[in-house]
């Protein structure tokens, strides 16, 4: 194991060169085009030979033949935003940013392809890559599956991960839970089709605007009144648009929202009924409204006797001081699609951005929420901990057993 971990402290400064490249050249949604060429061109330097899979990047590792085919995942994909980090390899794209970690994940992923690749002879089974688009709500992890990610060759377990840097640990620290780790997310918008007239003479018309804000109202009501409340469950309501003058009632609005939840019949509930209320309300007042679901990821659950498992590698290799159970969150993760359909488990390492030992914080400025602060900025011990964390399940000379 000491010498794997040499190797992959050895891999270090390449590690960096690939994420700085990424973090410098971002993009986003589910059309990567220079990203995934990117990725491509190094897999092809490394001795694989990768192909393109819904959108992404695939490459397989084919060791011993009498073992599992394990999955690895990454994904790629940048937020639609201004970087003001300062640093040299900031973005070079005004509208894209690299803020909630995606181009490290690609640089570990990178790096334990490189690790991997370089002790194939260790490896017990197969092992698949793959580099995913369009996590930041472009159904990318959906996509890819559906173009046959997971066959040819089957895959057995798929494993993978998300930086954070919200939490009070400390760099290197990876953070997990068993069963349930992030809940679903669905994100909606209900469009109100009213009647539009002049606000001086309202009985000509139907009032979206009305209508809209009755809808809002009684959608809290499946939180409040029609949930197991042992069981979480979030309806939030981020949008109510309408109209175009002060004296006009406009002819349409809309709402839009996200429902989160961990237990799946919760979930669906909660879809069924707020299209039930939508549609129920709107008539009542003699308009229409129309539903539209954009984003559906099911909820995160990690396998409980894989995660034991893992957790023990991990422990191995970081010590029991950097291992972590944590509660789940209600923070989503698109990885619920492969997880779904296959056995899975999702870790998340924790970072800092350092120098000299200090934390290095700077004031926000207005509208910081929506730029990159250097806390998104990830430390290089960060960089290799995916490609270190869990290896050993790989690399074992013994089978393991699934």
């Amino acid at each position: 194991m000491s010498e794997l971990l040499n190797q992959a402290k050895a891999l270090a400064p390449e590690i960096v060169r690939w994420r700085r490249h990424i973090h410098e050249n971002p993009e986003v949604s589910a059309v990567l085009p220079n990203t995934c060429a990117y990725v491509t061109a190094e897999l092809r330097k490394m001795g694989y030979e990768p192909y393109p899979v819904g959108g992404g990047v695939v490459a397989m590792l084919d060791g011993q033949p009498d073992g599992k085919v394990i999955l690895l995942r990454a994904d790629m994909d940048a937020l639609p935003m201004a970087e003001e980090s300062g640093e040299p390899f900031a973005s070079k794209n005004p509208h894209a940013a690299h803020t909630c970690g995606h181009d490290t994940h690609t640089a570990m992923l990178l790096g334990a392809a490189k690790l991997l690749m370089d002790n194939k002879e260790k490896v017990k089974g197969r092992v698949k890559f793959m580099f995913q688009p369009g996590e930041e709500g472009y159904n990318g992890c959906k996509n890819m599956i559906a173009d046959g990610l997971l066959k040819s060759p089957h895959v057995d377990v798929a494993f993978g991960m998300h930086s954070a840097s919200a939490s009070d640990y400390r760099t290197g620290t990876v953070l997990y839970s068993t069963g349930s780790y992030a809940a679903s997310a669905d994100a909606f918008k209900v469009t109100v089709h009213g009647k539009g007239c002049h606000g001086a003479r309202p009985e000509e018309g139907i009032d979206p605007i009305n209508i809209i804000t009755h809808i809002h109202l009684a959608l809290q009501t499946i939180n409040s009144r029609e949930r197991n409340q042992k069981e979480p469950l979030i309806l939030t309501i981020g949008q109510l648009i309408a109209g175009t003058a002060e004296n006009i009632i406009p002819n349409d609005g809309y709402l839009t929202g996200t429902i989160r939840a961990f237990n799946q019949e919760v979930r669906v509930h909660a879809k069924r009924r707020l299209e039930e209320i939508s549609k129920g309300i709107a008539a009542t007042f003699g308009a229409t409204a129309e539903i539209q679901w954009y984003t559906e990821f099911a909820p995160t659950i990690n396998d409980r006797a894989l995660m034991a498992e893992l957790d023990g590698y991990v422990r191995e290799l970081l010590g029991d001081d950097r291992v972590k159970i944590t509660e789940p969150q209600m923070g989503s993760e698109d990885f619920s699609g492969s997880d779904a359909a296959c056995t899975g488990c999702l870790l998340q390492p924790e970072h800092r951005f350092q120098r000299g030992g200090l934390p290095l914080r700077r004031p926000q400025s207005p509208g910081a929420s929506q730029r990159s602060s250097p806390a998104h900025r990830q430390c290089r011990l960060c960089l290799h901990c995916h490609a270190l964390a869990g290896r050993k399940l790989l690399i074992t000379p013994f089978p393991i057993p699934y």
